[in-house]
C-alpha cells in the first residue's frame, strides 16, 4: 500500500483535521469546529483531541488483532481518560471527530467510517463511496424547524443556537454519531471489507475535501477519483479551494462556512 496525503486548514485557522498512515493502516479524522465564543469545556481543544484519538487509533489498528470497531471504541475510551480529570466532558461542545480508516489484514482491506468523512474504494467492480450524512440531514432539518426562532438574530447568534441544537441530538438514535467521549459511538460506524486483489485505489476524505462532489455537485466520484489519481491529494484540495474562492458569499453553493479544513489521502495497491 503506497500512501500520499495532503491537509489544508481553513485560511487563518488552526487545522482541526488529522491524518496518520503506515504501510498497512491509514486514519483520517475531522474535528468538529464550533462557533467562536463557545467553550468546549476542554482545556486542550479540538486539534489536541483529533491528534490524540488519531494516533491512538492508528497504534491499536497496527498492533492489535481486534476489529476496527473495537479499536475505535478502546481509543475513544483511552482519550476520554486522558482528559477526564482536567476537562468537562459533559459540556455539549466537547471535542468530537468523524473517522475514516482502512487496514490491510491478510488478503483483505478492512474499512470503517463514522459520520460524514468519506471512503471511496476504486476496485474491479467500480467505485464504492461510503459516508454517513446524518449530521448534515439533521442540520438541514433543524434550520427549517427553527426558522421562526432564528429570524431576527445575528449570524453569530444563529450559528450558536444551531450548534446547541445539533449537539442535543449527537450520539442518539434519532440524531447522528461521532467520536466524542462515549465508546458506544463506535458501534454505529459503517464497516466492511474487500478482497485486496480487487482493490486498485482508495481515498479517505474529510467533508471539506469532498465538497466538489457532496456539496457543490461539480464532480462525480468517478471524476474526483480520476483527479486524485492524476493530480494527487493536493490537486483535489486546490480544486476545492478554487471553487470556494469563486463563491465567497456562499450564494452559488449555500454552506455554513466559505472554507473548511480539507484533508485527502490516496492509497494505491
Amino acid at each position: 500500500m503506497r500512501i500520499s496525503f495532503a491537509s489544508s486548514p481553513r485560511p487563518g485557522r488552526e487545522n482541526e483535521d488529522f491524518v496518520i498512515a503506515s504501510p498497512d493502516v491509514a486514519v483520517v479524522l475531522d474535528g468538529a469546529g464550533i462557533p467562536d465564543g463557545l467553550s468546549t469545556g476542554c482545556v486542550h481543544g479540538v486539534p489536541w483531541f483529533v491528534q490524540q484519538l488519531g494516533t491512538e487509533l492508528h497504534r491499536r489498528a497496527v498492533e492489535q488483532q481486534a476489529g476496527l470497531t473495537e479499536c475505535l471504541a478502546d481509543s475513544i475510551h483511552h482519550v476520554s481518560q486522558l482528559h477526564a480529570s482536567t476537562c468537562d466532558l459533559s459540556n455539549p461542545m466537547t471535542p468530537t471527530a468523524t473517522v475514516a480508516m482502512v487496514r490491510v489484514r491478510g488478503e483483505s482491506l478492512e474499512w470503517l467510517a463514522l459520520s460524514d468523512s468519506t471512503i471511496v474504494i476504486n476496485g474491479r467492480d467500480g467505485l464504492q463511496a461510503v459516508s454517513d450524512h446524518r449530521v448534515s440531514d439533521v442540520t438541514a432539518s433543524q434550520r427549517i424547524d427553527m426558522a421562526a426562532a432564528l429570524k431576527g438574530l445575528s449570524e453569530t447568534d444563529r450559528r450558536r443556537r444551531l450548534a446547541y441544537a445539533q449537539r442535543d441530538v449527537m450520539n442518539q438514535a434519532e440524531g447522528y454519531w461521532v467520536a466524542a467521549h462515549d465508546p458506544k459511538a463506535a458501534e454505529e460506524a459503517l464497516m466492511g471489507s474487500s478482497p485486496l486483489v480487487d482493490v486498485r485505489t482508495v481515498a479517505l476524505l474529510t467533508d471539506g475535501a469532498a465538497r466538489p462532489v457532496d456539496d457543490f455537485h461539480e464532480m462525480t466520484w468517478t471524476e474526483a477519483m480520476h483527479h486524485l489519481e492524476s493530480e494527487g491529494p493536493e490537486g483535489l484540495i486546490d480544486r476545492t479551494r478554487a471553487m470556494e474562492n469563486a463563491d465567497p458569499n456562499a450564494e452559488r453553493w449555500p454552506r455554513r462556512k466559505c472554507h473548511d479544513d480539507a484533508t485527502a489521502a490516496l492509497l494505491r495497491f
